[in-house]
């Protein structure tokens, strides 16, 4: 069995004799740091230097069988991977810092910064970061459609190959979704952590099946029909997570200061019809009665909806209020209804905005512009 610290160790002093003030810390990770390696497993190294410096010391060999890569990271790539912000999912990449032990570090400065990276990681699997968490996994959901879409084009291709790597990226994502929401990362990499998979709180039934379905070759309708049902079984999970987490807000802060954007957009959906452009008036109205659904949505609700929501989510509150369907006419490209019922929105927004004591702002000359600001701001 190789010696792999040995290797290690020639690595650092390579790297502090050559590279001693651009290295602020040499660290291991993987098998070797949780203590799970086996005699065949390799010693996963990186370092981090400072911007710019010691970009010769990354090399890739194999010694005594084993494949060893000395990769540089930034600073910044570590936090965003402390923060769950990288572009590398959450569920396998948190393990390179939470679990990474010191080989070398510069200054206790150094060191300190690390360990404050481990320490954000384990914060984030605590209660007081569940919606931070489940942000996150919801904006993740956009990247598990993305590759369920490139599943369906490999299919209608007839490219088998393409179906199968679309399949492992979807089924990946759509666990990084799970981990996200669970709040958890495992310290084992794609494909061989399926224990650790089925170990998350949260998950749905049949998840192991459906993965291996993803990720199976076979008749194509077979492999999409697998990947449906798990796309669908994770956003339930994720709604119901989104859910359990809404907090109903004030009128008064939510609608503060919105009427001017009421103003603009029913103008620009007026002057578009009488112009007779039905596109620049569609998208006006689609953005106008989108946001006040979304707005409405967080007072009633109690969450703000994001890409992740279908409309049908959150247009009850809209429509309950008795707020006309700019949507409908402006599908249809009948643009006279679409002018009245802007000018009828725009009226029932004052009304109800006044009714429920939020400011229009509509000044009627610089001097009440002058009271207006100094009220807001007064010296």
């Amino acid at each position: 069995m190789a010696d792999v610290f040995k290797v290690a160790n020639i690595l650092v002093s390579h790297a502090r004799r050559v590279h001693g003030e651009d290295v602020a810390i040499i660290v291991y990770c993987g098998s070797y740091a949780t203590g799970m390696a086996s005699p065949t497993s390799d010693l996963d190294i990186f370092y981090i230097p400072d911007e710019g410096k010691a970009s010769s010391l990354s090399s890739q060999f194999v010694l005594d069988g084993l494949p060893y890569d000395f990769w540089p990271v930034s600073w910044k790539f570590a936090e965003d991977i402390a923060n769950a912000r990288s572009h590398r999912p959450w569920a396998v990449s948190a393990s390179l810092i939470a679990n990474a032990k010191a080989l070398h570090c510069r200054s206790q400065a150094d060191l300190d910064r690390f360990n404050a990276l481990k320490s954000r990681i384990a914060e984030l699997t605590r209660p007081e970061s569940r919606s931070l968490m489940v942000g996150y996994a919801l904006e993740e959901f956009r990247t598990t459609l993305f590759h369920l879409g490139q599943m369906r084009l490999a299919a209608t291709d007839g490219d088998a190959d393409g179906l199968y790597r679309a399949g492992w990226e979807f089924g990946n994502s759509a666990v990084n979704c799970l981990a996200l929401m669970n709040q958890t990362y495992f310290t084992r990499g794609w494909g061989a952590n399926m224990s650790q998979i089925l170990e998350m709180r949260q998950k749905p039934d049949g998840l192991e099946d459906m993965l291996k379905g993803v990720t199976a070759t076979g008749i194509p309708s077979a492999i999409l029909e697998q990947a449906d049902r798990l796309a669908s079984s994770v956003r339930e999970m994720l709604r119901d997570a989104q859910l359990s987490l809404a907090q109903p807000s004030a009128i008064q802060k939510i609608f503060k200061d919105f009427y001017y954007f009421v103003f603009e957009y029913v103008g620009k959906v007026i002057s578009a019809c009488g112009r007779k452009d039905a596109m620049a008036a569609s998208y006006a109205a689609l953005s106008l009665q989108d946001l006040v659904c979304k707005l409405m949505t967080q007072v009633e609700h109690g969450y703000f909806p994001t890409d992740f929501n279908l409309p049908g989510e959150y247009t009850e509150a809209y429509f309950a209020a008795g707020f006309p369907n700019l949507i409908d006419s402006a599908s249809r490209g009948d643009l006279t209804t679409l002018a009245s019922q802007t000018q009828r929105l725009d009226e029932m927004m004052r009304n109800w905005l006044s009714d429920h004591s939020v400011d229009l702002n509509i000044l009627a000359d610089t001097e009440h512009l002058r009271r207006f600001l100094n009220h807001r701001d007064p010296t």
